[in-house]
């Protein structure tokens, strides 16, 4: 029945288009294909993003085999100075996504309009969205869900609901075979828990994405995507859909951001049981909250991905930078009017508590070697520690010490995803050794 999820791989825009665009090479082999690569080098490096526009001036210079292309990326070395740091904002780096994913787009159309549906797996290899690539394999557009096989999207439509128009009430009682799907502004929960429960987590998911950029919007751009959620409301339903979609879980796991598919699922039934032996609020929205900040980390770092791209920054040291945004906002408490998020939320404090008590604490140094795969092992600490702690650093670098450490988190947060977070050291990035930041950040955490 929902196997056609795991194809559901594209949840950015419904579509691309490149109307009377002259063509592009679409494969590094062919003469000029590194010619935009050098204009989105030479465009980062005047914009300051220089750790991106050096990576790309590589790229020509590896993969290029015209001597005039290579010249120019030579050049690059000469115009600019490539080992200055690197100047992040939310403005120039979506500047540079939307560059590159116009770029990306034109290569996709012209393998398209060389080879047509034969040229389908060459345009989604450029651009997961690409609408007529998509159609040749057979799937169809759900607004508000992305790209499914024409039996899940006939599946879902019938059910498709805007947040705007949503009634109070509904009388029809969902499943997870015939579930609610209510659009949002921001975004899309397909789940068969109460409907005012959904309509709740719409609304309280759509407040918390301004909340979201009101804190991270200096340096994290907004794109225009579609943000899903699959919530069940049962745990066996979650177990079956976490093995379709290729990551099983299990009745203790409350959900996960699935990097290559672009969604969250969620145990909705493990965050309700968590949340009443925690006597927490709302542990379902701390999980949403959760999840959803993963995604909105991702595509306003990344921006629009195949799904193989989605798995660069996996082996990526500085794996715990990645939960500890995420952490950062699970405590958040929306009100009628304006929200609170005074602290980590009380399962953190609770670990940072033990810590305090026993004069113990995970070693930083130790943490920061450690990829997204590593810091989500428990070892050598457990996996709760490690979040607690991820989550502190979090809270003291952007909120504790902002003057001293934001610009440096944020810039350390965008080179892990883009799998260069190792280019530069520590003390270059945060300004002092690794050791006299963590006396200090264990002195405001720990008392010590």
């Amino acid at each position: 029945m929902l196997k056609s999820l795991v194809l559901l791989v594209c949840l950015g825009l419904g579509g691309s288009c490149c109307l009377a665009q002259e063509a592009v090479p679409y494969t590094p082999d062919e003469p000029g294909y590194h010619v935009g690569t050098l204009e989105l080098a030479r465009f980062c490096l005047q914009s300051n993003l220089i750790s991106q526009g050096r990576a790309l001036r590589a790229e020509v210079l590896k993969g290029s085999k015209d001597d005039t292309e290579r010249q120019a990326a030579e050049k690059l070395a000469q115009d600019f100075d490539l080992a200055k740091p690197d100047v992040y904002t939310a403005k120039v780096w979506g500047d540079y996504l939307d560059r590159r994913e116009a770029l990306q787009a034109r290569r996709a159309e012209s393998a398209w309009q060389a080879l047509g549906k034969a040229g389908a797996r060459h345009a989604l290899s450029h651009d997961p969205g690409h609408a007529e690539a998509r159609k040749a394999y057979g799937h169809e557009f759900l607004e508000g869900v992305g790209w499914l096989e024409p039996k899940e999207a006939q599946r879902l439509r019938p059910f498709v609901a805007s947040i705007k128009d949503a009634p109070k009430d509904n009388p029809r009682k969902a499943t997870w075979l015939e579930p609610y799907v209510v659009v949002g502004e921001h975004f899309t929960l397909v789940s068969d828990l109460p409907w005012w429960r959904v309509l709740r987590y719409v609304r309280l998911l759509d407040r918390y994405y301004e909340v979201f950029f009101e804190i991270a919007g200096e340096f994290i751009p907004k794109r225009k995507s579609i943000n899903l959620i699959w919530c069940c409301a049962k745990a066996d339903d979650f177990i079956a859909l976490s093995k379709i979609v290729e990551f099983p879980m299990t009745a203790e796991h409350e959900g996960a951001y699935l990097r290559w598919h672009g969604y969250s699922i969620i145990n909705a039934q493990r965050a309700d049981e968590v949340g009443k032996l925690n006597k927490a609020k709302d542990n379902l929205a701390r999980t949403l909250f959760h999840e959803c900040t993963h995604r909105l980390a991702e595509i306003g770092i990344c921006g629009r991905t195949t799904a193989m791209e989605a798995w660069g920054n996996y082996m990526e040291a500085h794996g715990w930078i990645v939960e500890a945004i995420a952490v950062i906002f699970e405590n958040l408490d929306i009100k009628d009017k304006g929200y609170t998020l005074a602290s980590l939320e009380a399962q953190r404090t609770h670990c940072l508590g033990r810590m305090k008590r026993a004069g113990t604490a995970p070693q930083l140094a130790t943490l920061f070697k450690q990829n997204t795969s590593e810091f989500g092992a428990s070892q050598p600490y457990a996996v709760a520690d490690k979040y607690a702690v991820a989550g502190s650093i979090a809270w003291y670098c952007l909120f504790a010490k902002k003057d001293s450490y934001r610009a440096a988190f944020f810039g350390l947060l965008i080179d892990q995803y883009r799998s260069d977070s190792s280019a530069r050291t520590f003390e270059q990035r945060f300004g002092q050794s690794l050791e006299d930041f963590e006396n200090g950040w264990k002195a405001y955490a720990l008392g010590k």
